[in-house]
């Protein structure tokens, strides 16, 4: 069974992705032009590692922004698993470590790192404008922003 199937609203954030011991998991853009996530089904060893750390399935709570920041890079269309990796590996070698991601994407850090943010992590939020909400249904219906 497809991640999109399970996951309601997907946002294509990419955690699922990072989460797949098995690489079984791949993000594609779509007919629409949305990043969505696709399991290689035979190679799926139905772990379910890839909801667990879904910030929509298992939902993560943010901190509340009073900043949000442009991005000259559409932050949306980045290829996110290597950045969230390097994030993190950063954070566990106690480096200083920024961040700038949606609130999607900041979510699945948070999800990816076991619900908890480190000190030595300094999130810059990117507002997802309008726009952007009403091009994407996962975007208008992101419950990260209030």
């Amino acid at each position: 069974m497809q991640l999109i199937d399970r996951v309601k609203d997907c946002n294509g954030c990419g955690a699922c992705r990072v989460a797949c011991k098995y690489q079984c998991v791949k993000i594609k853009e779509n007919e629409e032009g949305q990043l969505r996530p696709v399991v290689d089904e035979n190679g799926c060893q139905k772990c379910n590692a890839c909801m667990l750390y879904c910030p929509l399935y298992n939902p993560v709570e943010l901190p509340e922004f009073e900043d949000f920041y442009d991005c000259k890079e559409d932050v949306r269309k980045r290829d996110m698993a290597p950045i969230y990796r390097a994030a993190m590996r950063s954070v566990k070698e106690g480096k200083h470590t920024e961040f700038i991601g949606t609130l999607c994407q900041i979510a699945a850090l948070k999800s990816l790192r076991g619900d908890k943010l480190a000190n030595n992590l300094i999130l810059y939020p990117v507002y997802c404008d309008e726009e952007q909400r009403a091009s994407n249904p996962a975007c208008a219906a992101c419950r990260f922003y209030k």
